[in-house]
């Protein structure tokens, strides 16, 4: 009977425990979704003249995630994704013009680890311990964060063992754009061609993002942008790196329409140096 009674406490003790356990953790996640929450975002719906739909901007230097370390696990390094997230920000308006919202939480079916962030790291393998994470599952996140889980995605959380981010290259590679592509039964294709890029503006199966080289009017470096729109004078790019001022050569020939989107005329592309383009089509 002693023994019945000694069990019975133990497991009380235990349901006790783990339920509050699980609570603790749920109001760490609710704690860290209040962080996000109360940040003021850089990221949304822009306009775009000559577009009648409105198009997703995401912003690598967005307070919402800025200073979040951007790495894969084995780094030694805690670089910030406003630093070097332009890849994957750039990547992510090219992937939201084509894939639908309900249709990006295929995603996590392709992730090792579940997509998560807290207040210091975009992924866990970097994460300090001492922040609450917030786990993505709903569309929603998936929207909200598609930045981040793309950052992670690169940085090896992939099914594919494909790693994209080291710690030798400034930004991201683009090994894991195909894998992505492949989720979403997209093809993708990389052209030198302007004119090809331009070409597939003009068509809605399809979305471009571009590399523009170091000593453009876009970086000193090297920088991902997203070409999302072109009339019969100008290109309109969306820029991860949202600024209000350019400090780059040729910085003249960019016309700034709100911090993060800017216009370009045609015959002055070549002071963007762009040295590739990636097209998405479905």
């Amino acid at each position: 009977m002693r023994t019945f009674l000694k069990l019975t406490c133990w497991m009380l003790i235990c349901v006790l425990l783990c339920g509050s356990a699980h609570f603790a953790l749920a109001d760490q996640m609710l704690d860290a979704e209040r962080e996000f929450a109360k940040t003021e975002s850089l990221s949304g719906l822009v306009d775009i003249p000559g577009m009648v739909q409105p198009v997703r901007y995401y912003a690598q230097n967005d307070a919402l995630w800025q200073h979040l370390v951007y790495e894969r696990k084995e780094s030694k390094k805690r670089r910030p994704f406003r630093d070097s997230g332009c890849g994957p920000t750039a990547f992510a308006m090219a992937l939201n013009a084509l894939v639908d919202d309900d249709q990006l939480v295929l995603l996590r079916e392709f992730a090792k680890r579940p997509y998560s962030l807290c207040t210091c790291s975009l992924n866990d393998a970097q994460c300090d311990r001492h922040s609450a994470r917030y786990q993505i599952t709903s569309v929603r996140d998936y929207v909200r964060f598609l930045p981040l889980v793309l950052g992670d995605f690169a940085a090896g959380n992939n099914t594919f063992g494909v790693y994209s981010r080291s710690e030798t290259v400034a930004g991201t590679s683009t090994g894991y754009i195909g894998k992505v592509c492949e989720i979403f039964g997209l093809e993708y294709q990389f052209t030198y061609d302007y004119q090809d890029a331009v070409a597939a503006l003009k068509d809605e199966q399809a979305s471009v993002f571009a590399l523009a080289g170091n000593g453009g009017c876009f970086t000193t470096v090297g920088h991902y942008v997203y070409l999302a729109h072109a009339d019969d004078q100008l290109l309109y790019v969306l820029d991860p790196l949202a600024r209000e001022n350019y400090k780059t050569n040729h910085a003249s020939k960019l016309n700034i329409i709100t911090p993060g989107l800017v216009s370009l005329r045609h015959e002055d592309v070549t002071f963007a140096q762009f040295s590739n383009f990636i097209i998405l089509t479905k």
